[in-house]
């Protein structure tokens, strides 16, 4: 489960605090919060602080990871975002639902 900060009356948010690439995955890092581990559903803004490193096969699919587990994130139909569908850093907004296990990119 991805776990968001929250801000009073907001959207909740998230920023990654690394990115890290392996042959089959570009696997985002977010820090975990245990006060924050209930289960959500919603829109996320999420702050992507770090780029893909150059030269990364933009064909891998990206998954976010708060520490224990991988989150494979899609794009609106259900097919895998992928490493070239994120170009650079910025702010991003995404629908999370911890119930159906769904991280889906929005823009």
């Amino acid at each position: 489960m991805i776990p968001p900060y929250y801000t009073q009356r907001a959207i909740p948010r998230i920023e990654s605090t690394g990115v890290n690439v392996t042959t089959d995955k570009v696997q985002y890092t977010f820090r975990s919060h245990t006060m924050l581990l209930a289960p959500f559903v919603g829109i996320i803004i999420v702050r992507l602080g770090h780029p893909t490193p150059t030269g990364t096969d933009g064909e891998l699919p990206v998954v976010f990871n708060s520490g224990d587990t991988d989150t494979p994130v899609t794009k609106l139909g259900g097919t895998p975002l992928l490493a070239k569908d994120i170009v650079g850093t910025g702010v991003f907004l995404l629908f999370y639902d911890a119930y159906g296990k769904t991280l889906q990119f929005i823009k």
